[in-house]
């Protein structure tokens, strides 16, 4: 069942609808699948494959470290009523590897910086503005659908850490909310010269590095449920909604993790394909978030690092997925808030983003 659910400054969108996709200062969520709804098995305890340097794309070695990015919304996952996941994930891919060099036909992300300011993060909408590689990224803890203790610390090693997660929520409904960055504007929130909004059918590239780690809680699903995500807003307004908390045109997400008792809105339609200069294999969910639609790519193997082009989703979801006969992107869009974050239902404590870079071209 798909509800909708607006969480202060930013709204899910590939949640359930009381899950967004993902969103910036509205609730955005994802929603978990309810008991023998459809919810995957538990992840299996597959091995990963090596243990690469900062920054590495598990799929293509690409070295480098990490920038940052921010806001106040994002996330869209829905509940599991929609059915059906077969199994669970497999093991976790590790973070890449040392060497340099790219596998034939995989695109590179950019480069992330190092973060220039440092700080802690203590309220429900406590949020900042951040600096790393000569990009502005907005950081936000988004706690927008409880208000138990969330505490995300930023700067040093680190983008920003969980430092304290004390909140939880059903995974048949939306998360605690989404600790996140993001580039563009929403919620009367924007970043400077992030080149957006930008129109779809003249993106040439999007680059994107995402440098994630567990720290241990993926080792235990019974006190931990979140996913690693992107979510990536579209308008039909050349403007875009800077005061909204939802897009107008429709939300895409990317997961690099899904947990076991938890999905995005709607239902698998395209299972285990893969995107042409992409590494991986990945589960496209459609469903509809409110009026719009919301696209999910969940990698069918974990994975704590991924560099690449995310124009290459973008341009799957124009030529390739459809709901119910309707496109789920146009190129006449808008393309206008890039997110990356964390969806949390329970536990989580010392989840951290490395490292992170986003770059419209």
């Amino acid at each position: 069942m798909l509800f909708t659910l607006l969480r202060g400054l930013g709204w899910g969108a590939c949640a359930l609808v009381l899950a967004a996709c993902s969103s910036s200062s509205s609730t955005d969520f994802s929603s978990g699948a309810s008991s023998g709804t459809g919810a995957g098995g538990a992840p299996s305890s597959a091995g990963g494959t090596g243990n690469a340097g900062l920054g590495g794309n598990p799929d293509n070695a690409a070295g480098g470290q990490g920038a940052s990015a921010g806001a106040l919304s994002g996330g869209t996952s829905s509940g599991g009523a929609d059915g059906a996941e077969p199994g669970g994930s497999g093991g976790m891919t590790a973070n890449g590897g040392s060497a340099g060099g790219s596998m034939v036909g995989l695109h590179n992300g950019c480069t992330p910086g190092t973060l220039s300011d440092s700080g802690v993060l203590k309220s429900r909408f406590d949020s900042a503005k951040v600096m790393a590689g000569g990009v502005e990224y907005f950081m936000q803890v988004n706690e927008w659908n409880t208000s138990a203790a969330q505490v995300m610390t930023y700067g040093g090693p680190f983008f920003f850490k969980m430092t304290t997660q004390e909140a939880s929520a059903m995974t048949n409904g939306g998360p605690t909310g989404f600790p996140s960055l993001f580039i563009g504007a929403n919620s009367r929130h924007s970043t400077a010269n992030s080149n957006l909004p930008k129109l779809v059918g003249s993106l040439t590239s999007v680059l994107t590095t995402w440098n994630w780690n567990d720290n241990g809680t993926l080792a235990d699903a019974t006190a931990n449920s979140y996913n690693a995500a992107y979510d990536v807003w579209f308008s039909t307004n050349p403007l875009g909604e800077p005061n909204a908390s939802g897009p107008s045109g429709g939300f895409l997400m990317v997961w690099l993790h899904k947990p076991a008792d938890a999905q995005p809105i709607g239902k698998i339609l395209y299972p285990a394909v893969t995107i042409p200069g992409v590494g991986g294999m990945w589960d496209v969910w459609i469903g509809m978030n409110g009026r719009v639609p919301c696209t999910s790519y969940v990698r069918t193997e974990d994975t704590l690092s991924l560099s690449y082009d995310l124009n290459d989703f973008i341009k799957d979801a124009i030529a390739n997925r459809t709901n119910n006969g309707t496109p789920v992107l146009q190129s006449s869009w808008y393309l206008t808030n890039i997110f990356s974050g964390f969806e949390i239902w329970r536990g989580g404590v010392n989840l951290e983003t490395t490292s992170f870079c986003a770059a419209v071209n």
